[in-house]
């Protein structure tokens, strides 16, 4: 057994666990209970729920043509702009 005047520390353990953030399963999941609750909520409820969460879903994909749109626009006025200061 050897003689030591300093006790070295052991190593910091750390219990990290990532989280991660699904907001797919988020939907999916609130999908599902308003499903089991609508046996006791009126029919008229439950569409509302599901035609906001379709249109939630559907105003995404109408932002994303919008903004292919303007692309397509930017790169003509550019692509114009090119031609006349180049090839003129």
């Amino acid at each position: 057994m050897a003689l030591t005047f300093f006790k070295t520390p052991k190593n910091k353990q750390y219990n990290y666990r990532p989280v991660f953030y699904d907001p797919k399963k988020d939907e999916r999941d609130k999908r599902l209970k308003t499903a089991l609750e609508q046996e006791g909520q009126d029919y008229e409820q439950a569409l509302r729920e599901r035609m906001r969460m379709r249109w939630k879903r559907g105003a995404g994909t109408r932002d994303r043509q919008a903004s292919k749109q303007r692309l397509v626009i930017i790169l003509v006025v550019i692509s114009l702009l090119v031609y006349l200061v180049f090839f003129r």
